[in-house]
């Protein structure tokens, strides 16, 4: 059953060419996807972070991590020094669905931030149903996410060839559909292409 969690490495022969570079090993990690509601991001609603009405509490300029951080919710995402970082568990901050709205809040490196937090949760509710296919269990009747979601990465060596540089905004997921047997494809390298 665990078949997409394991570590590919080349035996006798190089995997893949990547310009001037041979593949050596690609890392394959499963994301855990088991949010079926958007409630689960209803804490955000707490004094010092999001008011009532969605609009982000702002603080300080500051950069963390090459992020021009200037509000509560990007702090909160990305430093283990916010109050608020504890708002969500080490577990839930690795739900596709937590990845996804990190992305969508952070951006590029160009990037405009929204000051309300409604159109990030819109969105990666909406790319969230696009990717993820749910089906009903038969006995229980609740709503089960049945896709599978992998991490993927190629290296030769010690260095990170795809999806490129290590940065908390590069990444490449793979989704796999069981039921349609369809795989989609969700990458972005950090600071990189044209704008």
């Amino acid at each position: 059953k665990q078949w997409y969690q394991r570590r590919v490495r080349a035996n006798r022969q190089e995997l893949v060419g990547w310009g001037s570079h041979q593949i050596k090993e690609c890392l394959v990690e499963p994301v855990p996807c088991s949010i079926t509601s958007m409630d689960f991001f209803d804490r955000l609603y707490t004094p010092g972070m999001v008011r009532d009405m969605g609009a982000i509490y702002k603080c300080l300029d500051e950069d963390i991590e090459g992020f021009l951080v200037s509000d509560e919710l990007h702090k909160m995402l990305l430093s283990e020094e916010s109050e608020h970082w504890e708002m969500f568990s080490e577990e839930e901050r690795g739900e596709f669905l937590f990845l996804l709205f990190k992305h969508l809040v952070l951006g590029g490196p160009i990037c405009q931030y929204d000051d309300k937090i409604d159109r990030y949760l819109e969105v990666s509710k909406s790319l969230y149903k696009e990717f993820i296919t749910v089906q009903k269990n038969s006995e229980t009747k609740n709503i089960e996410i049945v896709s599978k979601i992998l991490k993927v990465s190629a290296w030769d060596n010690e260095i990170c060839w795809f999806p490129g540089d290590e940065n908390v905004q590069t990444f490449c997921y793979l989704v796999l559909n069981p039921v349609n047997r369809v795989v989609t494809a969700l990458s972005h390298d950090f600071g990189k292409g044209v704008w």
